[in-house]
């Protein structure tokens, strides 16, 4: 899989997990090792469609709040919604 990452991450440790937005706004995760580190060929795409509700929403805020960084950072744009 040849997926565009721009390095805005964000730990959460809670998962065990770093996680991360592509260019379209998919997000991505690879595990946390004990020490912390994290390998950045390990990331994989998150099938929210296979979690319980409550981690789905954890994830969907995760994914929000990456994508807000990227708008910060100038590497992203969100269309916004139609009313």
């Amino acid at each position: 899989m040849n997926v565009d990452f721009f390095n805005v991450y964000l730990a959460a440790e809670e998962h065990g997990c770093m996680y991360t937005v592509c260019t379209e706004g998919e997000l991505f995760y690879a595990p946390m090792y004990r020490d912390g580190t994290v390998n950045l060929e390990e990331f994989d795409f998150v099938d929210m469609d296979t979690m319980d509700e409550e981690n789905a929403k954890k994830c969907e805020k995760i994914q929000s709040t990456l994508i807000d960084m990227m708008q910060c950072a100038g590497l992203y744009f969100k269309q916004p919604a139609l009313v």
